[in-house]
């Protein structure tokens, strides 16, 4: 997935999330205001399919430093 993700320009899958979540609320607002209702529908079905693939494909970010230390969860 990774080197997918370079090969489009991307380098790392948060650059992905970021461009999917612009582009969902962008792009199906502006195809239903068009009275592209079905097309706007369908655009965003397909972009939360992929946030999701992506998603997946994701490892999880390292544990943060106050969490490895204390050994419980950070108060907020």
């Amino acid at each position: 997935m990774r080197e997918w993700l370079k090969k489009i320009g991307y380098r790392n899958a948060e650059d992905a999330i970021d461009f999917l979540i612009a582009g969902m609320a962008i792009l199906p607002g502006l195809l239903m205001l068009s009275g592209f209702m079905l097309v706007g529908a369908a655009t965003l079905f397909i972009l939360i399919v992929l946030l999701a693939i992506i998603g997946l494909r994701v490892p999880p970010p390292p544990p943060n430093d106050e969490t490895t230390k204390k050994g419980k969860r950070p108060s907020h």
